[in-house]
């Protein structure tokens, strides 16, 4: 029985219609297989999937875009192999050996230029597999290994970012050189992107000096508060072109990188994490300065984010201050020091409650604002009707 179902077969896979067929459905098979572990990959579907995503360090709900790059490889790879193939099948062998060495070797001449198909897919599959390996690598030296230094963490991010852009460059000299690029017609290429730059592009040049500038210099950190111009937030991400911002409304502002060089930058953690609150108070007159200050003071001491006397070089503990007779009231203002300026909002707002409770257990009075009303040479008021008497 079996050896009559292996005569079958062989008669079959010899004609080259059959085994053409089964080569088309096989290589469909291997593609559409290939799809699936990509798309399981990215959506972490299994457990073991999600393992490796884990070992990657790929973020959950994020797609990993180099199993897409590695992908489009294999198709780039896969369907010449399967062309070739189905010339020999069909007997073609002089033919499918011409064209695989026109393919690989000799390709064919285009206004002069000589363009070899096989080489450009060899350069494109070099240059996807090098940025793969090297993304990856990135991400290891940035997550993994780096942590394991003394280095600071926004120092190891710039790090990181600059190896990324190394092996990027590295990758794209492979791939140019595994596709034939001639690098002596490189000042050709560099007198193209010079008239480039004359017509347009001195805006994206200027931006990817900025970012170099700021990735070296370090103004700017992942995590810092800055304000540029009107705009203002948390910096998320520093890349060549541009930085990103994150807002206290999670809105995320892309701020090219040559505002934050020519214009004023006010950055909150460049130096360290401190910062400063001002809280304004106002209490009504005749009320005991001496005690309001002594309140002001206990109440920011009582406050964990407040800075206390000597307990940090170089700043001082809060300070309470008359600062003004005001129109309705005495001015106070309670100025301290906070261990992180990024909360500075929720700790002025805490100091408001407890010095508004702390007022009212001592009965200091905040007043409203008065006006006395004075008026000069009203005319006499008018006598009264005589009413009718019953």
């Amino acid at each position: 029985m079996i050896e009559p179902a292996r005569h079958l077969l062989g008669l079959l896979l010899a004609h080259p219609l059959t085994s053409s067929a089964v080569l088309l459905a096989s290589a469909l098979i291997w593609a559409v297989l290939m799809h699936v572990l990509v798309d399981g990959i990215n959506g972490g579907r299994h457990p073991w999937q999600r393992r490796l995503r884990a070992r990657l360090g790929v973020a959950p709900g994020k797609r990993l875009g180099e199993l897409r790059w590695m992908l489009w490889s294999m198709h780039l790879v896969l369907w010449p192999l399967v062309a070739w193939a189905f010339l020999h099948l069909w007997g073609l062998h002089d033919e499918g050996q011409n064209i695989v060495e026109k393919f690989f070797d000799r390709g064919f001449t285009l206004s002069g230029l000589t363009i070899v198909p096989g080489k450009l897919l060899l350069g494109t599959v070099y240059f996807l597999a090098l940025l793969t390996f090297t993304r990856w690598l990135k991400r290891k030296i940035e997550h993994d290994w780096l942590p394991l230094t003394a280095i600071e963490a926004n120092t190891r991010q710039s790090l990181a970012t600059l190896f990324g852009y190394a092996t990027f460059l590295i990758a794209a000299l492979v791939g140019l050189t595994a596709a034939g690029f001639d690098f002596t017609k490189l000042a050709i290429v560099a007198g193209a992107l010079s008239v480039g730059i004359g017509f347009g592009l001195q805006n994206i040049v200027n931006n990817f000096v900025s970012g170099l500038i700021i990735l070296f210099e370090r103004p700017v950190r992942i995590g810092d508060y800055i304000f540029v111009g009107e705009t203002q937030g948390f910096v998320r991400k520093i890349r060549i072109r541009a930085t990103e911002l994150e807002t206290w409304d999670r809105e995320s502002v892309v701020v090219p990188n040559s505002d934050l060089l020519s214009n004023h930058l006010r950055n909150l953690n460049l130096r360290d994490s401190f910062g400063r609150v001002i809280v304004g108070v106002g209490v009504a007159y005749g009320s005991d300065t001496l005690k309001v200050k002594q309140v002001l003071l206990d109440v920011a001491c009582a406050n964990p984010q407040v800075i206390r006397d000597g307990e940090l070089d170089g700043l001082s503990g809060p300070g309470i201050y008359f600062v003004n007779f005001g129109d309705s009231s005495l001015d106070f203002e309670l100025r301290a020091y906070i261990r992180a300026v990024d909360k500075r909002l929720s700790v002025a707002s805490e100091l408001r409650f407890a010095i508004d409770q702390a007022f009212r257990q001592n009965h200091i009075d905040i007043p409203f604002p008065q006006r006395d009303l004075w008026m000069r040479n009203a005319p006499p008021s008018a006598p009264a009707a005589p009413t009718d008497g019953i």
